[in-house]
């Protein structure tokens, strides 16, 4: 696990100075979750704790409550809460905005003493159900943290509703707040606040209040050249999934008898190759909303790692006029062409590419994140894409994100690959040295046969 940044660390300690009551605004990468978990840690009286995100992150909270403080957590899903409780609460539990409404009475029999909103700017309409749903749970709950990297997408008047939440005593007037920093201006239906005035005013407010932001210029210094990051995502096709795991020559031949009779001679290859595109397509949705919140959050430019092309064109049919795309089809000209375009306009923010194709030879460091949607078979594949964003001319960190359908083939495939990619690094880099004894093909048939893909 890795150790927290001095500017993390310093983070947690501004958490405490605003009494637990804090915006964390850092930029995308920096580790807000960290700090607002490691302020918990720190504070068992502000247990136990709600964490409210999007449905996509609650399984990335799972996660991460796990790598950061070792101790299961609760997810709440669907809109029927549970009637009776055969365990104690958990110290911290998840739940999604949408459903949020449908579980306050259960949640306030927690008498939760800390919320923590996951990119809180979902809240910026006052008059959203789920922007409802959170203010009246806030009611009574002695601290607030909320997240976000933007948290202000447009203009002064989205802060009101956050700003509200957390500190309540300082901004208590919605209708002074909008005269002062949102210039008001007279329409036939009534005032519009879509301006910004006395902005320098507002921000100094801000930081001495409850704001916390940090920008990766600011923090240089302090961060690892490459940073990866694993993040589960749930699929939306289980029950095809599960399907396919337990029976799977029965489920390949409602498509096609031709195919489970070839599938019969070499099951266990061909159902592994099966389960890893079964995988890719249920977390398609899930991707794009990871995309959406990239461009929402940052203003820098992503680049999108896949193996197939269905994959990759069924993610960029999302994100046509801000992307550009090369895989198998692509000819080299063009190839160069897409490049050129990504590095050198500032409105092309994604980069789709086929990892076979556009993993190696090409230089992509306009972007300092890259990210698979999907994992290749080869631990080296996964460097050398890494490396079109992380040259040696590269003057700033890069994060790498690993997006895995969770609870698939896909997860044991992408533990499968960090192991042996530390293996590939340490013959390389001759830091340890080491054997890799089995093929990943054999690790998969064996993990297969353990039942251990679920």
């Amino acid at each position: 696990m890795p150790s927290d940044l001095p500017y993390q660390r310093k983070g947690v300690r501004k958490i405490h100075a605003f009494g637990g009551r804090a915006l964390l605004a850092d930029e995308m990468g920096l580790g807000k979750t960290r700090q607002a978990l490691r302020w918990l840690e720190e504070r068992p009286d502000a247990q136990p704790a709600l964490v409210v995100c999007p449905s996509s992150l609650k399984w990335v909270w799972q996660s991460e409550i796990k790598e950061v403080l070792g101790i299961p957590c609760e997810i709440l899903n669907g809109q029927k809460p549970i009637r009776e409780r055969l365990h104690k609460f958990q110290s911290i539990t998840i739940i999604n905005y949408e459903i949020l409404k449908y579980w306050r009475e259960w949640i306030l029999t927690m008498n939760p003493k800390t919320l923590i909103l996951d990119e809180v700017h979902f809240c910026k309409n006052p008059m959203a159900k789920r922007t409802r749903a959170v203010r009246n749970l806030a009611k009574g709950i002695p601290h607030i943290i909320a997240l976000s990297g933007t948290p202000l997408l447009n203009r002064p008047s989205e802060l009101w509703t956050t700003v509200n939440l957390i500190r309540p005593d300082v901004f208590d007037n919605i209708s002074l707040f909008r005269w002062r920093y949102c210039d008001p201006i007279r329409k036939p239906w009534g005032w519009e606040y879509k301006g910004a005035t006395n902005i320098k005013e507002l921000h100094d407010r801000l930081r001495s209040t409850m704001m916390i932001r940090r920008l990766k210029k600011h923090v240089l210094p302090e961060l690892p050249p490459k940073t990866r990051i694993v993040i589960p995502l749930e699929i939306d096709n289980r029950k095809d999934y599960a399907e396919a795991v337990s029976n799977f020559l029965g489920w390949l031949s409602k498509s096609s008898t031709a195919k489970a009779s070839r599938a019969s001679k070499a099951e266990q290859l061909t159902k592994i190759g099966y389960l890893k595109r079964l995988a890719a397509l249920g977390k398609v949705d899930a991707v794009i909303e990871r995309i959406e919140s990239f461009l929402e959050e940052s203003n820098g430019k992503l680049v999108i790692m896949a193996s197939h092309r269905k994959i990759i064109k069924q993610l960029r049919d999302n994100f046509k006029g801000i992307s550009v795309v090369v895989d198998g089809t692509v000819t080299q000209s063009k190839r160069k062409r897409a490049v050129h375009v990504f590095q050198t306009n500032k409105k092309v923010r994604l980069f789709f590419g086929q990892i076979k194709v556009a993993g190696v030879g090409l230089s992509l460091t306009a972007a300092d994140t890259l990210a698979f949607a999907e994992l290749d078979w080869v631990p080296g594949n996964h460097i050398q894409a890494e490396d079109r964003i992380h040259r040696l001319t590269t003057k700033r960190p890069v994060t790498i994100l690993y997006w895995v359908a969770k609870d698939t083939i896909e997860e044991t495939l992408c533990k499968i690959i960090q192991t042996k990619q530390g293996i590939v690094s340490d013959t390389l880099d001759g830091r340890k040295g080491g054997r890799n004894r089995l093929n990943i093909w054999n690790e998969l048939v064996n993990a297969l046969q353990r039942k251990d893909t679920r």
